[in-house]
């Protein structure tokens, strides 16, 4: 073929345009996986959560921080029509010491023992309804406290102390952009208010059942996992933010690469006219075009996506991980949305193509 026939014999020119495509393209992949890896501290706990749908306080505006229920509110969710099994969870943000005795933050979770709202234990063992000072332990939190199944901790809260120990380890990931730690839910209540008598028995509670979200009550609303996770504080801020910065990059890919090949369609608008004076049709010659535009943009993703991966293993190994992840369904869009944003670039050129005169572009080789 022409075009690539072209790209081998000014292969230093093309080199350098595959490397600002390579640079592009890495620079949206980081960004798209910033965004996943923001959404992930959001809330991959709850994404994680054994449930149909999430029950909220009707009067807290799906807020997990500011809702509260009692124990009727929780008895009524329960017995309400269509809901198979349900599990009354808390939260609560508490801080607690390192192992370098320095002060973080974790997400507090109060459950009940064999409920679906009960983390599956990857290491160590599950807590008994006896262990009021022991705690389950995201593999997050661990890495970045430092700390092993078996140690001890101390958390902190309402001017008080009070020191756990690790039973187990889990994989749930993160709430609030804080690792998730699990506990008894007395013991929640406990951190939380101080007393377990006369004080909300719950945040949310967690549904199993058929056409759940949607569903309203007495002093409750029932809405989907995908909902209560845009309604955590902060997300959808972040997600416009992200989003934003995705689009930018497209835009800023089209424009480079329909700035550079329209650039090098006028400079071989003598070599169009003789192709076209030899017969070669305005598509044959775009065509030609486009298949530079496409073999450049595939070099640079072959050459971005492992280096994009590559960057995310570096950044997870670091004591303070950077939240940075990426997903097959990541590579794949973004890999279709940047041949789509090269092909749109590209077309920038197709009038320099189609207007070329063949007996001018020959004049103009005299």
């Amino acid at each position: 073929m022409i075009g690539l026939l072209e790209i081998w014999r000014r292969r230093f020119q093309f080199v350098l345009i595959a490397l600002i495509v390579t640079l592009i393209s890495y620079l949206v992949l980081m960004i798209n996986g910033l965004g996943v890896g923001l959404n992930d501290l959001a809330g991959s706990a709850l994404r994680n959560w054994d449930a149909d749908g999430i029950a909220y306080s009707q009067a807290a505006g799906l807020s997990v921080i500011r809702s509260e229920l009692g124990t009727e509110t929780v008895e009524r969710i329960a017995a309400a029509e269509g809901v198979e099994e349900s599990a009354p969870l808390g939260y609560v943000a508490a801080n607690y010491r390192d192992a370098e005795d320095e002060i973080a933050s974790a997400a507090f979770i109060g459950y009940d023992p064999g409920t679906i709202g009960e983390p599956d234990v990857i290491n160590g063992e599950a807590l008994s309804p006896s262990q009021r000072d022991g705690l389950l332990a995201d593999k997050s939190f661990l890495k970045a406290a430092g700390l092993e199944v078996g140690d001890t901790v101390m958390v902190s809260l309402r001017l008080t102390s009070r020191e756990f120990q690790i039973v187990g380890e889990i994989d749930e990931g993160a709430f609030f952009f804080q690792p998730a730690v699990y506990v008894l839910r007395s013991t929640w209540q406990e951190l939380k208010y101080g007393t377990t008598e006369g004080v909300p028995v719950a945040s949310v509670v967690l549904l199993k059942g058929d056409n759940l979200p949607g569903m309203q009550g007495d002093g409750f609303e029932v809405v989907d996992k995908s909902t209560a996770f845009a309604n955590i504080e902060g997300v959808e801020g972040q997600q416009s933010t992200v989003t934003a910065l995705r689009w930018f990059g497209y835009l800023i890919g089209a424009m480079v690469i329909g700035v550079f090949f329209y650039v090098l369609t006028i400079q071989k608008v003598p070599q169009i006219g003789v192709l076209k004076a030899i017969g070669a049709s305005d598509f044959f010659v775009f065509r030609q075009l486009l298949l530079q535009v496409l073999t450049l943009s595939v070099a640079g993703l072959a050459v971005s996506v492992p280096l994009a991966w590559a960057t995310e293993q570096a950044l997870g190994s670091l004591p303070d991980a950077v939240p940075i992840a990426f997903t097959t369904g990541t590579y794949v869009t973004t890999c279709l949305a940047l041949l789509a944003t090269a092909i749109i670039g590209a077309l920038f050129s197709i009038r320099q193509v189609f207007k070329t005169d063949p007996i001018i572009a020959l004049g103009q080789q005299q």
